[in-house]
């Protein structure tokens, strides 16, 4: 897995270490942080099950997470993964919210999807957010990804109906 660290003007990012444990804990513990996620607020013990996962990663394998750590100024101030299957990479973004509304989200998606573009057979990028998380659509829509008409998934998630909508982009380089 030598495909990274990269880096963009203000960001490095990285696979993720056991000794991002403290980090990572402090912003995926926050029920703000994880209100529009499928998890619940991480424990400790939960952390580290998650970085585990992120550690046992492997880009050769079709539909698997890949986990890497946002560094802002030589701090972990979040997470994004991807994850590619049938030539469609699948992104996800968490961001602490003492950094939140810097743009650092996009900067560090727009750096991952040009990396992943231009080294893996990648024919589109998408995400899916729910239908009430506006900073995740005006994250995906800065993006240059657009709302996938006829897409709307009804699930129910943490005691709510909830619907998902998806966001995705072409890769111009196919």
């Amino acid at each position: 897995m030598n495909d990274f660290p990269i880096s963009s003007k203000r960001l490095l990012l990285r696979y993720i270490r056991e000794t991002d444990a403290d980090a990572i804990f402090s912003y995926r513990s926050l029920p703000e942080v994880a209100r529009f996620q499928y998890w619940e607020p991480f424990t400790k013990e939960r952390t580290i099950v998650f970085i585990n996962q992120c550690t046992e990663a492997d880009l050769k394998k079709e539909n698997q997470w890949i986990g890497l750590a946002i560094e802002y100024k030589g701090k972990v101030i979040g997470d994004c993964a991807f994850n590619i299957s049938n030539s469609i990479m699948e992104i996800g973004c968490n961001i602490s919210p003492e950094y939140q509304g810097m743009g650092l989200a996009k900067e560090a998606l727009s750096v991952l999807i040009d990396h992943c573009f231009k080294n893996f057979e990648i024919k589109e990028v998408a995400g899916i957010t729910d239908s009430r998380n506006t900073a995740s659509i005006r994250l995906m829509e800065s993006l240059a990804m657009q709302k996938v008409a006829g897409f709307e998934n009804h699930i129910f998630c943490k005691g709510e109906n909830c619907i998902e909508y998806k966001y995705s982009r072409k890769n111009e380089r196919e």
